[in-house]
């Protein structure tokens, strides 16, 4: 008798249930609402903060000595921090867009948007390039590097929820 249930069913104008948010998914999106509130927070603070760091910086390299290995190391340092200060409002401009788009990314994807998706990897990738183009290369290159490692696995894992995705 279940057969014949199951056979009928099949054929009803029922349409079927609305695809369920995954918990890989859940779980990434409320990873991303908490990451965007704790960069936001650090935006602003790296705004207040950055021109203090800079005196910080001249203090433990009066400390160096000129002729030491990581002096060089220090002074390229010394040269990105001061490019920070300088552009820090723009920097913060670009931190506070790029965190909205996650944001909006995210929001996107737990309403099951393909679309979602694009927008998130928009607000990942822009902030690198961005800095890359203002502040150059040198040791925070390396530092932005190894920071792109974390947006990197996140897109990834993104990526992987993209079949459940419209």
């Amino acid at each position: 008798m279940t057969d014949f249930n199951q056979f009928q069913d099949s054929f009803s104008d029922v349409p079927p249930p609305p695809k369920k948010l995954t918990d890989m998914l859940n779980v990434l999106t409320i990873l991303t609402f908490i990451g965007c509130a704790l960069f936001t927070i650090s935006a602003f603070y790296n705004y207040v903060t950055v021109c203090h760091s800079i005196e910080m910086m001249e203090k433990s390299m009066n400390q160096l000595r000129s002729d030491s290995p990581m002096s060089g190391m220090m002074d390229s340092l010394a040269a990105s921090i001061q490019k920070q200060c300088e552009m820090r409002l723009p920097i913060l401009i670009i931190n506070i867009v790029c965190y909205a788009l996650c944001l909006i990314g995210a929001l996107q994807m737990r309403a099951l948007k393909k679309t979602g998706f694009f927008i998130y990897l928009i607000g990942e990738i822009a902030p690198s390039v961005a800095y890359l183009f203002m502040i150059g290369g040198g040791m925070m290159g390396i530092m932005m590097t190894i920071g792109l490692i974390i947006p990197i696995v996140f897109i990834i894992l993104y990526a992987t929820q993209l079949k459940y995705l419209k």
